[in-house]
């Protein structure tokens, strides 16, 4: 019975292909909305036309966010697919370039491939009449800005949406014979610094606001641990002209965590730094800008990676080992919220965030039929 399934994902393959030439033929930049808004446009039509049940929010502040399944009044628990409409790249960026079976373009991995793999999953599902409990495809709208311009909710929408799942799976692009079971948090801050201008001839009667960024910039930076925090002080802010002494200078910090109580010590360790005064007449706030927590490896997690690879492998689609991923991610978020998570099940590609953002075109339905495997064994 599942080769039928699989035959029919590889079938659908090209006009999915076609699909995810279409949505990343609109530029959908995170601070975008109307942009963002028209993914979503598109995506609620395509779903409505396929007959799953849609349900779509008003977002303020950033594009609307969504959510279509399949089989809304089967009785088993849901089943939850996921993927952000938004890009990093910027505005009226957009268009795939075709290379053989590798398509190059803005969002084609991050994440939009992602999307195309979800409703492959959902149209292969229906046409071969599943019917054993609701599939569910929801739909991002701020995930590359940490849901800030909507101050979280979005990722409210998704969490309520996927309550009560036995599964959720991100589909953000995938790397070869991996799947995401924990992934690093970020926080991020800024160090605001006031310092005493003079001019440059009288340098000692005043106050360096940027000698005092480069002391902190180094005392924070050799906190950084290899496997662990790392904190990158990725903008500095400061100056006005040469020959005067800098009154103001902004430090804006990345930092990486693993773990709830990372976060613990990594805003410990930026406050202690933040409060200690390297250069005399210098003043610093320590401001936060936004953070994301990170993905840890829970049991829910590891078990519902065992079930997928264990039905990828069963049926020819590969053996997988479990990956603990650097960047953040919302799958962070149903993770704390006790569902069952895995990340990376979207298209294999790479390069993400870059002009030079692939997929391999076979990959939308090789990526389905691994979670195509776990709903039909599960």
């Amino acid at each position: 019975m599942i080769q039928r399934f699989f035959e029919e994902a590889d079938r659908l393959n090209s006009a999915y292909k076609q699909f995810l030439v279409d949505i990343c033929g609109i530029s959908s930049k995170s601070d975008d909305k109307p942009g963002v808004d028209r993914v979503c446009d598109y995506c609620e039509s395509f779903a409505a036309g396929m007959g799953y049940a849609v349900v779509r929010e008003k977002i303020k502040g950033s594009g609307d966010v969504m959510s279509a399944t399949l089989n809304p009044n089967a009785e088993g628990k849901p089943v939850c697919l996921s993927a952000h409409m938004d890009t990093v790249h910027p505005k009226d960026s957009f268009g795939i370039t075709e290379r053989g079976d590798i398509l190059v373009g803005p969002g084609v991995y991050d994440c939009k491939g992602g999307i195309a793999v979800s409703f492959l999953v959902l149209e292969t599902l229906r046409n071969c009449g599943y019917t054993s409990r609701p599939v569910k495809v929801i739909l991002q709208s701020d995930e590359e800005v940490q849901s800030l311009p909507s101050d979280k909710k979005t990722v409210e929408f998704m969490c309520r949406e996927a309550a009560g799942a036995q599964a959720f799976i991100n589909c953000e692009g995938r790397v070869s014979g991996s799947i995401t079971t924990s992934r690093k948090g970020i926080l991020r801050y800024m160090y605001d610094i006031t310092g005493i201008p003079v001019h440059a001839g009288t340098y000692f009667g005043g106050a360096s606001a940027v000698r005092e960024a480069a002391y902190k910039i180094i005392e924070l930076e050799s906190r950084s641990k290899e496997g662990g925090i790392t904190y990158n002080c990725g903008i500095v802010e400061g100056g006005t002209v040469m020959n005067t002494v800098p009154a103001a200078c902004r430090v804006y910090i990345d930092i990486r965590v693993r773990t709830s109580d990372d976060v613990t010590e990594a805003e410990k360790t930026l406050y202690e730094v933040g409060n200690r005064v390297f250069v005399p007449g210098t003043v610093t706030r320590t401001l936060k800008v936004s953070s994301r927590p990170p993905m840890e490896r829970t049991p829910a997690n590891a078990d519902l990676f065992a079930h997928i690879s264990a039905a990828a492998e069963k049926h020819g689609l590969g053996s997988y080992t479990e990956l603990f991923a650097f960047g953040g991610s919302d799958a962070a978020y149903t993770t704390i919220a006790g569902i069952p998570t895995v990340d990376d099940l979207g298209p294999l590609g790479g390069d993400y965030h870059t002009e030079s953002e692939w997929i391999s075109v076979r990959s939308l339905s090789e990526s389905a039929k691994i979670i195509i495997a776990y709903l039909l064994e599960n």
